[in-house]
């Protein structure tokens, strides 16, 4: 078998299994799979010069189509830049295919230049690793779970290009992978009498798109006071509003210390709330049970678990829960204090937070690592909810954030990341694609508070923080997008269609209302 008959395998069987859009990172040792990709156009491709923001990339596809994705890469270091959206993917479910090519067999442990070991340097970070060369050419994913991401490495003998280019077909019926969530690990009977025998408080995780509406409607007849978090896209949905806690995470703390909640309902991802790491310790005796979309319960201690939110919509309650008038009006009279707190201080984090999120009303949203997410769960306004939210939150990294909000865009929609400004230095490459995508408007939201503030409040010692002085507006320019810095939110503005706007909040603000929110709470 020739290379390029080789690599025309490889991409037909991608076709076959339903992949539609390939992301390439083009070299020389991948030659053959880049010609085929190339010449034939009906084929839908991506092409990066970076390996780690093209995989970050392929995820935000995975994530918006529901579709596996391919991502193509030369040998060598260009396999390894691919680790950390492998992981990202693993604790996602979300399943990147990672098409690298090799260098011949013969050459492995030589110290030749271009070679490492390629075959199993994913580790535990993929469902399975296949090894292909002319001699050894089999390859199918029909018995796979789509729970991981998927290697397939290819060895190419030289000459590399070796005849013509084959041209590929495309099935006049689409394949479609069932991605991950379809078969459950526990019963229908077990959730049914975890919710009949139990008083739980509901913490909604993130979802997937394809599961909003079943959540929303289990949730409007269980009737149980419910915290989403805003990468669930459920936060301030209208038709919520008698259940859902508004006045931030504390009130959490509040409803399980007072006995009128006995037990967790985790819905969706692994949860970004503190309170989900307390389960391990300080709450340790508080019955959980998890409905996901993955197999994953997020904690160390034994959970009951259920891997499919499609039953959310075949359980049977013999009691439905009733609307707790206490907690509503603790949790009304809160929130009040909270809107109070936010309007004192308008030009901290917080508060620029909260005005900047009436602007995203309908829009998806991308909130990228930690800080970000969690003033948003706490400060964003509820009355603005947006279409569609979404997170990297399967391993929590820092890296390839805005590639795969690139990825993940909207073509029908505003699309705003809101990103803290050492999240946005780890992935400047990420607009790279921007010409290659169908989404029009982007607002690349920075907020530039001067190094790694989440530290602020828990380590005392500066090295934490990484302090800076580096403004954005070069990075805007070098990307040919526009550029605005505010130091306030302003009421109305003109936003360009591709935008990075530059939030500088006052850091004394931010600390004021930090320390006004904490003595609230203590009242």
């Amino acid at each position: 078998m020739t290379n390029m008959e080789l690599a025309a395998k490889v991409i037909q069987e991608l076709v076959d299994t339903g992949v539609r859009e390939f992301v390439l990172c083009a070299g020389a040792r991948n030659s053959p799979l880049v010609h085929i990709l190339d010449e034939n156009k009906n084929l839908k491709v991506y092409t990066f010069f970076e390996e780690r923001s093209a995989a970050f990339f392929a995820l935000g596809r995975i994530a918006s189509s529901r579709r596996p994705v391919a991502i193509f890469t030369t040998s060598g270091t260009a396999v390894a830049e691919l680790l950390p959206a492998a992981v990202e993917g693993t604790y996602s479910s979300l399943p990147l295919i990672m098409i690298t090519a090799d260098r011949p067999k013969h050459y492995r442990g030589s110290g030749a230049p271009q070679t490492i070991e390629q075959v199993g340097i994913f580790s535990y970070y993929n469902e399975v690793a296949l090894d292909l060369d002319a001699e050894n050419s089999h390859l199918s994913f029909k018995s796979l779970s789509w729970k991981k991401p998927i290697h397939v490495n290819v060895s190419f003998e030289e000459p590399l290009i070796d005849g013509p280019v084959p041209q590929i077909k495309i099935p006049a019926v689409a394949e479609r992978t069932k991605l991950p969530g379809q078969t459950p690990l526990g019963t229908l009977k077990e959730m049914e009498t975890f919710l009949n025998t139990h008083k739980p408080l509901v913490i909604v995780g993130i979802l997937p798109e394809k599961a909003y509406g079943t959540v929303l409607e289990f949730l409007k007849q269980y009737k149980a006071p419910v915290y989403a978090e805003g990468i669930s896209s459920l936060r301030g949905h209208p038709e919520l509003q008698d259940i859902l806690i508004q006045s931030g995470e504390q009130m959490i703390h509040r409803i399980l210390q007072s006995g009128e909640c006995d037990s967790i309902l985790r819905i969706g991802g692994v949860p970004t709330v503190r309170l989900w790491r307390d389960l391990e310790d300080k709450y340790r005796k508080i019955p959980v049970f998890s409905v996901s979309f993955n197999h994953y319960t997020g904690l160390s201690r034994e959970v009951q678990h259920v891997n499919s939110l499609d039953l959310l919509s075949q359980v049977e309650f013999t009691s439905k829960q009733h609307e707790n008038v206490k907690v509503n009006f603790d949790d009304a009279a809160q929130a009040a204090k909270v809107r109070a707190l936010l309007m004192k201080y308008p030009e901290s984090e917080q508060g620029m937070i909260y005005s900047l999120s009436k602007k995203m009303k309908k829009s998806s949203v991308y909130l990228g690592n930690s800080l970000p997410i969690r003033e948003w769960d706490s400060c964003a306004d509820q009355d603005s909810p947006p279409l569609r939210v979404a997170a990297n939150r399967g391993a929590n990294g820092i890296d390839g954030q805005i590639s795969t909000f690139m990825g993940w865009a909207h073509p029908e929609t505003e699309n705003w990341c809101l990103v803290g400004d050492l999240t946005a230095m780890y992935d400047l490459s990420a607009l790279w694609v921007t010409s290659q995508v169908d989404a029009q408007k982007f607002r690349i939201v920075v907020i530039n508070n001067g190094g790694g503030q989440i530290f602020s409040r828990m380590f005392k010692k500066e090295i934490f923080i990484n302090k800076h002085q580096i403004s954005f507006e070069s990075w805007a320019k070098m990307w040919n997008w526009s550029y605005q810095q505010w130091h306030n939110i302003p009421v109305t503005t003109e936003l360009a269609d591709k935008q990075i706007i530059e939030l500088l909040p006052n850091a004394q603000q931010t600390q004021d209302f930090w320390k006004e929110l904490e003595a609230l709470w203590k009242e």
